[in-house]
């Protein structure tokens, strides 16, 4: 590791931020030993937020996205993150082991100086305590960068259970350890509280189940089209945070899970879908129905041509949102028939511009109602609306600040006095294909409020194609020294 000396007061205070805050999110576990009567692991998921107020601070940053989930890591709907299982072993007669789990956070905030990579967490289980390790790096413009590679990070406290054939660790306190504050130059206290850790993993007692998928009709189906239905067994609902399974219809290619432009149709399987055109329910017990509108000739989005005559298409399955847990991967082969009355086929050829990122307001002014001294003032900001139609599914943040509230006679209450309460939601839409997730930004309290950026919502990239309303109810505090009067204040948002 590479280690950096303080500098100037002001820039020791800029480090404490980012460091601080590194090591929160270091909680998490790496790879450790396993025992002889160890045996493989499959299957599992770990959950974590690191720590909220972190992540309010992060998501107000001007980060591109401030926060950003890959390599099968996502983020869930309230804030905290998944990361699937990759691997590990365990000895259930004696309760030792190690369960790995794959997938990599970003926390990224360039106004102040550093990235944060957050990668590979693991649970490690012996002597009756819980460890947690993780890859960590810091890459600032500031100072020399501080890497941490599968260090003992944290300590969990609590006894994982087990049902079956999982073991099941629900709501573990984590405590920052010696060798975590050591890791990050000491700016971080050994014994810190950071947020609770849940995780799962399979023992592999009992005979893991396999996917299956059924397909009618699969052979001599209509080329010109046809709605062939698809039954599955055998899938983990609570897989990778419980984010299901895409079940497509295309040809074999490689990196299938991140290359779904060459699939013709692709429908949304989970345990909290409800049915619509673009989306499906998964069952509990890991069964699923739905139906996939096909045709053998179709033109994919990168522009090609695709003839399952000619080449064999499949219906296919795999992990939701780019997951790189493989055990959900099927291939189910259709084949077509001769068209039905010798007709004619014609093809069509559509051509998609892409669009723009767009916020647009509700209206320009809000006015909350009279309050007395050391009351609070409370009102709904107008509705903002983001449409994001890139193309791109990059990501996006909305964020917002307010100036100081000054009266007619120079009075002035303070900006930090205006908190709110955000709101958000992606609107429905049966076109497109991966569903949109926006995540409202924290609560902010009066006396702790808007005087510095914060997030209103955000869609992480991935999910952030489509329509968004996002509000608040906002809260001015008044103190009880301020004068009478009425008194103004800008709100800016800024989308990026």
């Amino acid at each position: 590791m590479t280690r950096s000396r303080a500098g100037t007061p002001r820039w020791r205070s800029t480090r404490w931020v980012a460091v601080a805050a590194l090591g929160a999110m270091a909680a998490l576990a790496g790879a450790g030993p396993a025992s002889a009567a160890e045996a493989d692991l499959s299957g599992g998921t770990l959950t974590w937020g690191f720590k909220a107020s972190f992540r309010t601070y992060v998501s107000g940053g001007n980060g591109s996205p401030p926060i950003a989930a890959s390599n099968g890591a996502s983020i869930n709907a309230d804030g905290t993150f998944a990361f699937p299982a990759t691997g590990g072993s365990y000895d259930p007669t004696t309760g030792t082991g190690t369960a790995r789990y794959g997938g990599t956070i970003v926390f990224s905030y360039p106004a102040h100086f550093f990235t944060i990579t957050l990668a590979n967490p693991a649970v490690e289980l012996a002597d009756g305590a819980v460890q947690l390790k993780a890859d960590v790096e810091l890459v600032s413009t500031a100072a020399e960068p501080v890497q941490v590679e599968q260090a003992t990070i944290a300590t969990l406290t609590g006894s994982p259970g087990q049902d079956g054939a999982t073991v099941v660790g629900t709501d573990l306190a984590a405590v920052l350890t010696a060798e975590g504050a050591s890791a990050f130059n000491g700016f971080y206290a050994a014994g810190e509280t950071l947020d609770p850790v849940s995780f799962t993993f399979s023992t592999g007692g009992e005979e893991p189940t396999v996917p299956t998928v059924g397909v009618s009709p699969a052979a001599g189906v209509e080329p010109a089209g046809a709605v062939i239905t698809v039954t599955g067994s055998g899938f983990d609902p609570e897989a990778n945070g419980a984010a299901g399974i895409y079940v497509s219809f295309g040809p074999k290619v490689d990196n299938h899970w991140t290359n779904a432009s060459v699939l013709q149709v692709t429908k949304w399987v989970s345990r909290d879908n409800l049915p619509t055109d673009a989306r499906d329910t998964l069952n509990t017990d890991g069964t699923f129905q739905t139906t996939l509108p096909i045709s053998a000739l179709y033109t994919d989005r990168n522009g090609a041509e695709v003839d399952c005559t000619a080449v064999q298409c499949y219906v296919i399955t795999f992990a939701a949102r780019g997951s790189a847990d493989r055990s959900q991967d099927t291939f189910t082969p259709v084949t077509f028939g001769t068209p039905a009355g010798g007709g004619t086929d014609q093809r069509i050829t559509a051509t998609v511009r892409g669009g723009p990122l767009t916020l647009g307001v509700a209206g320009d002014s809000v006015t909350l109602p009279a309050v007395g001294n050391g009351e609070v003032a409370s009102g709904a900001l107008n509705s903002a609306s983001v449409a994001d139609l890139r193309g791109t599914n990059a990501g996006w943040s909305l964020v917002g600040q307010v100036t100081d509230f000054v009266s007619a006679g120079g009075d002035v209450i303070a900006a930090d006095n205006l908190g709110w309460v955000p709101t958000a939601a992606a609107e429905t839409d049966p076109l497109a294909g991966v569903p949109a997730v926006v995540t409202p930004g924290s609560a902010a309290e009066p006396g702790a409020g808007l005087g510095s950026a914060r997030a209103l919502c955000t869609s992480a990239a991935g999910a952030s194609a489509g329509s968004f309303t996002c509000g608040a109810q906002l809260n001015l505090g008044v103190p009880p020294a301020a004068p009478a009067g009425d008194y103004t204040a800008t709100l800016t948002l800024t989308l990026s």
